[in-house]
């Protein structure tokens, strides 16, 4: 490497004695050309800066070469989430048991569903809960006092590479950030500031967004989910009712059944009277029919008894 930088720094040293000896010779020449040569030479005099400063950095690369190994260790970032199904008996005791815990260990408490409110049904309260991924095991360890353990499971997502690769992405998009801006400074013409403002616009937006990404990236890390249910072992009791309440409910539903049977001989009071005309013509037909039937046998009878 030490080779190769000195080669870099006697071809630098050559280039620039060129661009002198070219220097010298636009300043030999008509008096018109004086200023353009002199600019010219401004220029390649400032490449060749940019070409030794370039030539440096492997001398750079070589003192940064011997920093020991052990500081590029990547440290592992796991994204953990941890499931824990209890059964108890109490589940009401279990739940100010958990906002205990989570107080000592300063979790949060996300999400509660309480279900089995009937009769009859097993109780079950489901949460999703929040807590510090150094305090994860201590949490576990607390919440399983509370009850029998029928079922949990830890799970863990290696995202040290996104990490890595979102930091590198901002910290190089924070740089061109920055040699934008100092070409909009150095920019004259209109044209080259709004095109320099149009990039700067673009390469902000980048940033916002992998450094959102960054952000909720590092919060899944710093703390672990944990999805807590617990089931009540007795089915739910309905609460005993008073007697006067139950007194109360008896005669409401008596005096409900009573006006329902009320309501209904009235409808069917209604419903006869409407249809009164068809009916009487009916129990008229009858009672014709049945007339005639019996004329027709009364001579039969003194005959019979003959």
């Amino acid at each position: 490497m030490r080779l190769g930088s000195s080669a870099v720094k006697s071809h630098t040293a050559g280039l620039v004695g060129v661009l002198s000896m070219v220097a010298l010779v636009g300043c030999s020449g008509a008096p018109a050309g004086i200023s353009s040569h002199e600019e010219t030479a401004s220029q390649d005099l400032e490449i060749a800066t940019t070409v030794e400063s370039a030539s440096a950095e492997p001398a750079a690369a070589d003192r940064g070469s011997q920093i020991p190994s052990s500081s590029f260790q990547r440290t592992t970032r796991l994204i953990k989430h941890a499931t824990l199904d209890l059964e108890m008996a109490d589940v009401d005791a279990a739940i100010t048991s958990v906002s205990d815990v989570l107080e000592q260990y300063q979790g949060d408490l996300l999400q509660l569903s309480d279900l089995g409110r009937q009769e009859t049904e097993i109780r079950q309260i489901n949460l999703q809960l929040r807590v510090p991924q150094a305090n994860l095991e201590s949490t576990l360890a607390a919440f399983r006092e509370l009850g029998d353990v029928t079922n949990q499971s830890i799970a863990a997502e290696d995202v040290s590479n996104q990490l890595v690769d979102l930091q590198a992405r901002v910290r190089n998009l924070r740089k061109s950030e920055e040699s934008l801006l100092e070409i909009m400074e150095r920019s004259g013409s209109i044209a080259d500031v709004l095109e320099v403002s149009r990039e700067l616009s673009v390469v902000r937006e980048s940033i916002e967004r992998n450094d959102a990404q960054l952000k909720n990236l590092q919060n899944r890390v710093a703390y672990s989910t944990i999805t807590l249910t617990l089931v009540s072992t007795q089915p739910i009791e309905p609460p005993a009712s008073p007697i006067g309440e139950t007194l109360s409910q008896t005669w409401q539903a008596a005096s409900s059944s009573m006006q329902s049977l009320s309501v209904g001989l009235l409808q069917l009071l209604l419903w006869l009277l409407a249809f009164s005309p068809y009916i009487g013509i009916l129990v008229l037909s009858a009672w014709v029919g049945q007339r005639y039937w019996q004329r027709q046998r009364s001579p039969e009878t003194p005959a019979n008894s003959n």
